[in-house]
């Protein structure tokens, strides 16, 4: 008795003081030991439930908007291990750093069971609550840690194993810690004990690296472009340079793209098909992938295809695969198309306008039957596929056309979105060129150009028929031709000073007649511009694959 130490003496409860001394005996490490003395300080007894306790939903609200960057953050990397946790029934969390827990990832039945215990999002995970545990502990030593079994100062907690790593950013500060916790599995071997620890410092090391970097960039000297007297902020709270979801790539808060914003994220929790429609350069393919990786499939693959880029003899072996000896130039072991590609996932189907009809009926069997035949091959292959269509122009203008089936629009459009143009959200044009030219700066490794009062008011005043596309192409066509750091008026293209849109513009008529480059270019804009940017048509009228369409406006940079 008289090698007790006396701190453990002084406890006023004596069931704490014997069960800290019993510690001591077992050989209990000493950083437990010194846990187990907080939690008893604090009030607790090892023998009651001390169960986690609720908070306010206002304060909840208030910790989520407060830690919006890290919750994004843990969201996005846990996705990578949610099979992993499945497999072994445990549940991740993340935590503030007063021990609140922000977010779960894990199997149904497992944070089921969770919610039984009150280990729920809102609820305190801190040592003065519940006693000693990983999280709690990692948020006051700062180090990763291993708790298991009845090194839990609560007897409530002894079926359980956790680990759990701090968050802290460049000087050491605390964010808030990541914890993977498992109960009844008394036999955790060394092994998966370690995998565990380090599955979190990862998760805790990733989410400190992107906070870093967006730190970062933020304090870069020249950090936003010069409009107006005050920086504006990125949508989202996401950093200007990380790149995580393609929710957080979407730049703008105008009422038009928070409405699509909205809709998509409601489509992403539903198993509809989706045609998405709005004008070329408008982002629809970053809305697509928006609603994969916001949805139940974000953990399969997710498969574009530009449909107007594939030539028309290659469409349905591209889509549907081929077997061995299909046709000459055919893989030995045949290969499968993009909708196999797709399975448990999403496929995104741009430009689905611009398929022919015999390849529109194959596709239209694919999604009533969710089941494909490759070429030449001789049994029929099921597939789990979600699809999102795509289309620069209106599909019932097409279907009326008889360009398009009619069958097909209807089982493509179950959920329609619609992606507006930049010209109905001017309002954002000033937060995409910061964006842009942020990325262009860091790109490049060139000083951070700005945008004049001036040229702003011109860019504000252009219609922009390609869109963001067009805009974001104008900006990398400054960092690399500008050697100043601030674009003026004068440095703008001819077309955005006199306000007049490039698909209003006739093709200039070529400086030397013999030139056959400068006609082919000339030819192309001319027909471009009349079909209204459709590849597909392009092709056709010129007589040319659309492969060897790509290849031409490729080589003479013209935008389709």
């Amino acid at each position: 008795m008289g090698n007790v130490d006396p701190e453990i003496l002084s406890l006023s409860d004596p069931e704490s003081r014997d069960y800290i001394r019993q510690g001591l005996e077992r050989g209990v490490e000493s950083r437990i030991i010194e846990s187990w003395k907080r939690c008893a300080r604090s009030g607790l007894n090892p023998y009651h439930g001390n169960h986690p306790v609720q908070g306010e939903s206002s304060q909840f609200k208030r910790r989520i908007e407060q830690n919006g960057e890290i919750i994004e953050l843990f969201q996005f990397y846990i996705r990578r291990f949610s099979r992993l946790l499945e497999q072994l029934g445990a549940c991740a969390m993340l935590c503030d750093t007063e021990g609140y827990i922000l977010s779960r990832a894990g199997y149904g039945k497992v944070l089921h069971f969770f919610d039984n215990i009150s280990v729920s999002e809102g609820s305190s995970c801190c040592e003065k609550v519940i006693g000693t545990n990983a999280p709690g502990l990692a948020l006051v030593t700062r180090e990763p840690v291993v708790v298991t079994a009845d090194e839990h100062y609560t007897k409530t907690y002894h079926p359980a194993f956790c680990a759990a790593s701090p968050i802290l950013d460049e000087h050491r500060n605390l964010l808030g810690a990541v914890d993977v916790t498992k109960f009844f599995d008394p036999y955790i071997s060394d092994e998966l004990r370690k995998h565990l620890l380090n599955l979190t410092i990862s998760l805790s090391d990733m989410i400190r690296n992107e906070v870093f970097l967006g730190r970062l960039i933020q304090s870069y000297p020249t950090s936003y472009p010069a409009w107006g007297d005050a920086p504006r902020e990125p949508r989202n709270g996401g950093s200007p340079g990380g790149r995580r979801t393609s929710l957080s790539r979407i730049i703008g808060t105008s009422a038009p793209l928070a409405k699509a914003i909205r809709i998509a994220g409601t489509y992403a929790r539903k198993e509809g098909n989706i045609l998405i429609l709005g004008e070329t350069g408008t982002g629809k393919e970053l809305f697509a992938r928006m609603i994969h990786e916001e949805g139940p499939r974000f953990n399969g693959p997710f498969v574009a295809v530009n449909c107007a880029a594939i030539p028309l003899e290659l469409a349905e072996s591209e889509l549907f695969g081929y077997e061995r000896g299909a046709f000459t130039g055919a893989k030995t072991e045949g290969h499968p198309g993009k909708f196999e590609m797709a399975h448990e996932g999403t496929i995104f189907l741009d430009e689905v306008n611009s398929m022919p009809l015999p390849v529109q009926a194959k596709i239209l069997r694919v999604v009533e039957t969710k089941r494909l035949s490759r070429i030449s091959g001789k049994r029929e292959i099921p597939i789990d596929v979600r699809i999102v269509a795509a289309s620069n122009r209106d599909l019932a203008d097409e279907v009326g056309a008889g360009t398009f089936r009619r069958d097909l629009y209807y089982r493509l459009s179950v959920l329609p979105l619609r992606v507006p143009s930049l010209r109905e959200m001017k309002e954002d044009i000033p937060d995409l060129l910061g964006a842009f030219l942020r990325d262009a700066a860091i790109e490049n490794g060139s000083p951070l150009q700005r945008i004049s009062g001036g040229a702003m008011r011109r860019l504000l005043a252009y219609d922009w028929p390609g869109n963001v596309r067009e805009l974001k192409n104008y900006v990398e066509c400054f960092s690399f031709t500008m050697e100043g750091d601030e674009i003026l008026e004068e440095h703008l293209p001819p077309e955005i000073l006199n306000g007049a849109s490039r698909s209003e513009e006739c093709p200039a008529t070529p400086s030397e007649p013999g030139n056959f480059e400068s006609v082919e270019r000339a030819f192309l804009v001319e027909t471009m511009r009349k079909l209204g940017g459709n590849a597909g048509e392009a092709a056709r009228t010129l007589g040319i694959s659309r492969s060897t369409l790509y290849r031409k406006l490729k080589k003479h940079g013209i935008s389709c």
